[in-house]
C-alpha cells in the first residue's frame, strides 16, 4: 500500500500541473492561541453584517469539527494578478489613480468566479487521494468553508499574514486565493513559515493608505470599514460617512496590495479563467445603471464574481461612484433609479442625485 509520504509528492506535483502556485501541509491542529483575537473581533461588531462569521466561531481553529479524525489539512494557493491597462506594464506598489471616470473593479473579479475555478481544482486533488486511499475521508473549501484560512496557510508555510491582514507570499506577494483540503490522512506536515525572513517591520503603508481606516491596528481589521466588504457582503445602506470614501470602486478594493511592498513580486497569472474577463478591468456607470432587472444583469454577469452582488447591491454601488466621480452625464440615469421598485436602489439613487446637483 502506498504511504502517505509518496502521496505528499503525487499531491504537490498534481497541484503543479492543476495551475496551482503553491501546496503545502498543516497538521489539522487546534488553533486555539486566534480563539481570544477571534472573540474580540466579534465582540466589538468588526464583522459588520456578515453573522455567519459569529455563527462559524467554534469551527474557525478545530478541523475535527469539519472533518471528523481530521490528521492533515493540505492548502493551495492561486496567483490571480492581473496589470491593469493604465497602469505601466511593470508593476510597482503605488496607490492607482485611474485615469478614466469609470466604475473600478477589483482584480481578483476579472474573469471567471475563482470558486468554480478553484472547487474544480480541489476536486481532482481529491479523486486522486481517494484512488490511493478509500477508506480516507476529505473535505474542500475555496473560501467558502469555516476555518481561518489564513492563519492555517502561515501554519503550513504558504506565508504569513501582513499589517492588511492578507497572506502575504514569497512568490507572489499577496495576489493569492486560497483553498484547502481537510483529511484523515496523516500527511508530512511542512514547517510553518518562519516570520523573521520575511515580515512587514515597521512599514505601515496598507494602513495609511486605507480610505476608510478599516486597518486602524497592527494586524487586526475593521472588516465593517473594508470598502470589500461594503461594496460586496453588506446588503443594506452604506453609511453615508463612508460613501466618499469609496471613490470609485464599484466591486471590491485592491488598494492596500497596491502599496505593498511585498507585491514587487507580483507575476501575471497563467490562468485562462482569470485573465478572460467578464467584468474586467472596470465598468461603464452607465452601462450599469441601465441594468433593468435580474435576467439583464445575469445576462452580463453570469460566471462573474459580480453575481454575488446581484443587481441590488452593484447599482448602490453604481450609484455611490457616479455621484464620487460627480458624473453630471449620468443624472438622467440616477434620476430615474430614485423610482426604482428596490429600496436600496432607490436610496443611494436619491442620494447621488442630491450630490450632483449640489455639484453642479
Amino acid at each position: 500500500m502506498q504511504d502517505t509520504a509518496d502521496l505528499k509528492t503525487q499531491i504537490q506535483n498534481l497541484s503543479q500541473s492543476l495551475g496551482f502556485s503553491d501546496c503545502k501541509i498543516a497538521s489539522a491542529t487546534k488553533l486555539d492561541q486566534y480563539n481570544k483575537h477571534y472573540a474580540e473581533f466579534i465582540a466589538k461588531g468588526r464583522h459588520g453584517s456578515m453573522a455567519y462569521l459569529e455563527k462559524h466561531a467554534p469551527l474557525k481553529t478545530n478541523p475535527q469539527l469539519i472533518q471528523e479524525g481530521a490528521k492533515s489539512i493540505i492548502m493551495l494557493s492561486i496567483n490571480y494578478f492581473q496589470a491593469r491597462r493604465d497602469l505601466k506594464k511593470h508593476w510597482q506598489p503605488q496607490i492607482h489613480v485611474p485615469n478614466h471616470k469609470e466604475g473600478q473593479v477589483a482584480r481578483y473579479a476579472f474573469g471567471r468566479d475563482y470558486h468554480k475555478v478553484f472547487k474544480s481544482k480541489l476536486k481532482q486533488l481529491a479523486k486522486l487521494i481517494n484512488e490511493h486511499f478509500p477508506d480516507s475521508q476529505t473535505r474542500f473549501f475555496a473560501d467558502s468553508g469555516p476555518l481561518l484560512e489564513r492563519q492555517y496557510a502561515e501554519f503550513s508555510g504558504l506565508g504569513y499574514i501582513g499589517k492588511n491582514c492578507l497572506l502575504i507570499t514569497r512568490s507572489h506577494g499577496s495576489w493569492v486565493l486560497l483553498g484547502e483540503l481537510i483529511t484523515t490522512l496523516d500527511i508530512p506536515a511542512d514547517e510553518p513559515f518562519d516570520r523573521e525572513t520575511m515580515q512587514c517591520g515597521s512599514c505601515n503603508k496598507c494602513q495609511v493608505a486605507c480610505p476608510t481606516g478599516a486597518l486602524d491596528t497592527d494586524y487586526k481589521m475593521d472588516a465593517s470599514k473594508c470598502i470589500s466588504y461594503l461594496t460586496i457582503e453588506h446588503k443594506g445602506i452604506i453609511p453615508e460617512d463612508l460613501r466618499p470614501k469609496i471613490g470609485n470602486w464599484i466591486f471590491g478594493c485592491d488598494i492596500c496590495q497596491e502599496v505593498c511592498p511585498h507585491n514587487i513580486r507580483a507575476k501575471q497569472t497563467t490562468l485562462p479563467d482569470f485573465s478572460t474577463a467578464i467584468a474586467g478591468n472596470d465598468l461603464n456607470l452607465q452601462e450599469i445603471l441601465e441594468i433593468a432587472d435580474d435576467q439583464a444583469y445575469l445576462a452580463r454577469f453570469a460566471g462573474s464574481p459580480l453575481m454575488r452582488a446581484k443587481r441590488t447591491k452593484l447599482l448602490r454601488n453604481a450609484c455611490i461612484v457616479a455621484a464620487n466621480l460627480n458624473r453630471q452625464d449620468l443624472l438622467p440615469q440616477i434620476q430615474k433609479l430614485c423610482l426604482d421598485p428596490d429600496p436600496i436602489i432607490a436610496h443611494h439613487a436619491q442620494w447621488a442625485k442630491s450630490q450632483l446637483q449640489t455639484n453642479q
